[in-house]
């Protein structure tokens, strides 16, 4: 198969959560091509390359099917012309189902869908677009066990912005916080109502991925809050999230534990309470951060085996493995004589 690959466009900023899996997909790619050499891939990186390269790299390289990740930067003329070179072509959706509405005019004139979560699948059938799962997943090269200074350590760590279920959550657990050694990274923490009583503890900016490791790496725990279905108002349907965020995957590849918050397709991916440990409302998380920050022995063995799930069966080259399968089963790929 013959891959061409156009990247998001915001793959190489750190002005989002997603901000590093262009780099990471890409590398994944590359491996792919060394472990399966009829395997090929072709990558254009959007605002570094002009639309003229795309369509002459496209041309010279032939591919049988192309993929635009995310989608957002590419406009949907460019889409249509592309179709002209009768390839398949298709989109990765990322942030269902929290932009279903945008991405229902998104995906309009692409063949198929991949979404990274599950729920959304059937939403994207209704609209006549075949569709597939993919999750996302974690580079381990990038993402791994390290040795960090006093800066980065803390009882208690989450790295993300500040949705609203975010932000109640931290409010209400402002009193515990502010007794622990405890770090919030990211932006918009300044709606806080209780901004003043945790601004110690506070780095109110988006951070770099390298930067994000070292403080998964030096945490006791590391909270992983998923957002609400529909916190941007562009999920009109209340389609449920059912896929855990990318960071689950990248904080497991740390070796840190962490507290995440349930969502349904974990337990197909990790052995509840022995591999990772699941929370489903505030009181509930509020229990097992002081039990976890009590039993050292206990939090450090799962977060070893959530590690080694992880690197087993959670990084890009598993996943886009699958990928690959999945274009060949649903005959979304087109040989060409060559």
């Amino acid at each position: 198969m013959r891959l061409f690959y156009i990247s998001s466009g915001c793959g190489f900023t750190f002005q989002n959560h997603l901000s590093d899996e262009d780099e990471n997909i890409i590398h994944a790619f590359q491996e792919l091509e060394k472990l399966q050499p009829p395997f090929k891939m072709e990558k254009f990186l959007i605002f570094r390359e002009s639309p003229d390269q795309l369509y002459s790299k496209i041309k010279k390289f032939r591919p049988d099917v192309i993929l635009s990740f995310r989608g957002a930067c590419l406009p949907s003329h460019v889409v249509y012309k592309l179709r002209s070179f009768r390839v398949p072509i298709g989109v990765w959706t990322v942030d269902d189902p929290y932009r279903l509405k945008t991405h229902a005019t998104l995906v309009k004139p692409y063949h198929f869908v991949v979404t990274q979560d599950s729920g959304s699948v059937g939403f994207y059938k209704k609209l006549g677009k075949p569709a597939v799962h993919v999750p996302l997943a974690v580079n381990p090269a990038k993402y791994r066990p390290v040795s960090v200074p006093s800066k980065y350590r803390s009882d208690i760590c989450f790295v993300g912005s500040a949705f609203p279920i975010r932000i109640a959550y931290f409010d209400a657990l402002a009193p515990l916080l502010k007794t622990r050694k405890t770090i919030i990274a990211g932006q918009w923490w300044d709606r806080l109502k209780r901004y003043h009583q945790l601004r110690s503890c506070i780095h109110n900016k988006p951070i770099p991925p390298s930067e994000v490791i070292k403080y998964y790496c030096g945490a006791k725990i590391v909270l992983n809050i998923h957002r609400t279905r529909n916190d941007r108002n562009d999920n009109p349907l209340n389609v449920p999230a059912c896929t855990p965020n990318n960071r689950t995957f990248e904080i497991a590849a740390c070796r840190a534990f962490q507290l995440t918050s349930w969502r349904r397709d974990l337990k197909k991916m990790y052995e509840p309470g022995t591999e990772m440990v699941f929370f489903r409302n505030l009181n509930d998380l509020r229990e097992k951060i002081l039990y976890y920050l009590e039993h050292p022995e206990e939090r450090e063995a799962i977060a070893a085996r959530a590690y080694e799930r992880t690197v087993k069966d959670h990084t890009y080259v598993h996943r886009l493995k699958y990928l690959l399968h999945l274009l060949e089963s649903k005959g979304w790929v087109k040989r060409k004589s060559r």
